[in-house]
């Protein structure tokens, strides 16, 4: 069973690094628009019960994502999961009180098309979610507009993605687009799937039912860290 202070470790680290101007830390900031100063605190819990529920189960397979949304972890703090999911993730973690929102307002934001193709591929039991960087990437003077995560960000938060494979030890990782692999180089054997985004959806599927029946995949895909 993974130790208290293992999760500690790694919230405390990721709270510890430094965001930019367009690269917004959930963990130590908060938007002052859309939520109250405690948000970041909130999140911080958040992602702490989280991690301590998935080490009650037997975590067979990490699922990496390259980023944070404006709707998933960039508000919640748990990866792959926004204020849609909270409820649901709770539930299927038998947390009780269920996991809190961080942002004000009655009504759940828009799921966006990756988390929903990402959740309608989830099989049970659940596998544990990650990002290649933790801290949502976004166009400086639209914080609220996505963009990919560059490899010099990626390479800031590769440690705490080992810390996450060592405490773990997942024994297959399912990477969700380029990025993904990219991080996960190095870390086992990690199989590359097709990000659902931009026209990617029906190639994702397909890599992922091929992932959960343990079939090969269509073609291997090198790595992406070496010449």
């Amino acid at each position: 069973m993974l130790e208290r202070h293992s999760v500690d470790a790694i919230v405390e680290r990721l709270a510890a690094l430094p965001g930019k101007a367009n690269l917004f830390n959930p963990y130590a900031g908060f938007d002052a628009k859309m939520e109250d100063v405690d948000a970041p605190a909130i999140r911080r819990r958040n992602l702490g019960r989280y991690l301590a529920a998935m080490a009650d189960r037997d975590v067979r397979d990490l699922w990496l994502g390259e980023a944070p949304s404006r709707f998933g972890a960039r508000r919640t703090g748990v990866p792959f999961t926004g204020d849609r999911r909270l409820a649901d993730l709770s539930e299927r973690l038998g947390l009780d009180p269920p996991l809190a929102r961080a942002t004000r307002g009655t009504l759940p934001t828009p799921e966006s098309g990756t988390s929903r193709e990402i959740w309608n591929a989830v099989p049970d039991p659940l596998p544990l979610f990650w990002n290649a960087v933790l801290f949502h990437p976004h166009r400086g003077v639209l914080p609220l507009r996505n963009r990919t995560p560059t490899r010099t960000e990626i390479a800031e938060h590769r440690k705490v993605l080992e810390m996450i494979v060592a405490i773990f030890a997942p024994r297959r990782i399912l990477c969700i687009g380029r990025m993904a692999q990219r991080a996960a180089d190095g870390l086992g054997i990690p199989t590359h799937v097709r990000h659902p985004a931009q026209g990617g959806a029906v190639r994702f599927r397909a890599g992922v039912t091929a992932f959960l029946n343990e079939q090969p995949p269509a073609a291997a895909f090198p790595s992406l860290n070496r010449p």
